[in-house]
């Protein structure tokens, strides 16, 4: 049953109703004309039996009437002694008395009415006894038009089941073909989105469920395509962001390897770039795994009342070396009321850290970055401002997304982590900047 197709199911279906209504059908159709037919033929032979069995008892002479009776309800009339034999008179039927009559006429007070089988076929017999001389009057009906009609009624229903169930395949299979085609059409798209063909669409042609599934899958693989596109773009740019420091790392270190640079100040310096570069492959390497943490929801935090003076004070002292050597000042002013909101202390650090990082290589020398925290209503605002560059009105809405470009340098990830941990503390970050004069990156924590 597993393997068969739609429309083998939807036949078979329709199959089982039909006989679970046919057979019920049939069973009642045939005790219905049963009924109807004794009601029409039993009865009258019944009460023309009384009549006759009443007029023998009171005048025997009435006997000449009994083929009347007979011939007045179709059937044959039969007149038994006493004893349970025949009288004969003119007109009295030739078919042998059934033995229910028989033990009607020779024990008074019974009656007899239903089917009997005679040698000339069955017959509807009624037996009625007479009370003076004679046993009993027997009415003989054929039972055959019974049968002819039960027969002809079976014929007729199964003709129309038959009927019915040919129909019913013509419309299972429309009904199938109808249902199938969307199905296919989604099969077909699946099995090459499947194998990577992610700019496949199915038709949305009704509104109705097999609808809705084909526009879910339709919003599925758009999804998909841009997750392969932003998938792409990530190891493209993960691949070019790597490149650069290794490319320092082994030009310069084989540079010393091979005594290329003789001179111990040379010497000095290039191993210097080959530390540094050593730091940005970890650096990026840690927000790759922090951003894959972030993507599979497995990033968890620690929230505790945090003085936010902490972190962003680790930051500002962790980046101020780098400014030092840039020419760039470093300035924190925090309020000493500033309330402690739920937060991880060192993801605040990373966040306020990435976002003075962002704007040191952005800042010329003799700039100066700025963090800053005030209270408003039910949020601490934490913001980083910078005198360098700037950003462009169209650059400002893609700040935060992995790996954008500005002015053909890399951004990395560093931003994009910062979104992703204000937002995991239920925060917001936002940018407002003016090219030429600088940028101020914020952040909000709720109280």
């Amino acid at each position: 049953m597993r393997k068969l197709s739609i429309v083998a199911k939807l036949w078979l279906a329709f199959t089982a109703l039909i006989l679970i209504v046919m057979v019920p059908l049939e069973i009642a159709l045939g005790k219905l004309l049963t009924d109807f037919y004794g009601s029409q033929v039993t009865e009258p032979l019944l009460y023309h039996s009384r009549q006759l069995a009443d007029l023998l008892a009171s005048d025997p002479t009435t006997l000449d009437m009994a083929p009347m009776m007979g011939h007045m309800v179709g059937g044959e009339v039969l007149v038994l002694d006493r004893s349970g034999n025949p009288v004969d008179f003119p007109g009295a039927s030739v078919t042998p008395a059934p033995p229910q009559a028989v033990a009607v006429a020779t024990k008074s007070g019974s009656r007899f009415v239903g089917e009997v089988p005679l040698d000339r076929g069955s017959f509807i017999v009624t037996a009625v006894p007479v009370s003076q001389n004679f046993g009993a009057v027997v009415l003989l009906a054929p039972a055959a038009p019974l049968k002819q009609s039960l027969s002809l009624a079976r014929r007729y229903l199964w003709l129309a089941g038959a009927l019915t169930l040919l129909l019913g395949t013509g419309l299972a299979l429309m009904l199938a073909r109808s249902l199938l085609r969307p199905v296919i059409a989604i099969e077909r798209a699946t099995v090459r989105i499947a194998r990577g063909d992610f700019s496949t669409r199915v038709d949305v042609e009704t509104g109705d469920e097999l609808g809705k599934l084909a526009g879910a899958v339709n919003q599925m693989t758009a999804q998909l395509e841009g997750y392969e596109k932003r998938r792409r773009e990530f190891l493209a740019n993960v691949a070019h962001e790597l490149r650069t420091p290794l490319s320092y790392i082994r030009g310069y270190a084989q540079a010393v390897a091979e005594g290329l640079v003789r001179a111990p100040e040379e010497q000095e310096r290039y191993l210097h770039i080959v530390q540094e570069e050593s730091v940005r492959i970890g650096r990026l390497v840690d927000d790759l795994m922090d951003m894959a943490q972030m993507d599979e929801g497995q990033l968890s935090f620690d929230l505790q009342p945090l003085d936010l003076a902490l972190p962003i004070g680790q930051a500002a002292a962790a980046i101020r070396p780098q400014a030092e050597e840039k020419a760039v000042a470093v300035e924190v002013s925090l309020p000493g009321d500033l309330p402690h909101p739920l937060a991880d202390g060192g993801r605040m650090q990373q966040v306020v850290f990435n976002l003075l990082d962002n704007a040191l290589r952005h800042t010329p020398a003799g700039g100066r970055l700025t963090v800053t925290a005030r209270r408003e209503g039910g949020q601490v605002i934490v913001a980083v401002a910078d005198t360098g560059e700037g950003i462009p009105p169209e650059e400002l809405p893609l700040v935060f997304e992995r790996f954008r470009k500005r002015h053909s340098r890399g951004r990395g990830l560093g931003l994009a982590i910062v979104r992703s941990i204000v937002r995991g503390h239920g925060g917001e970050v936002g940018v407002t900047s003016t090219p030429g004069q600088g940028s101020t990156f914020s952040f909000t924590l709720p109280l």
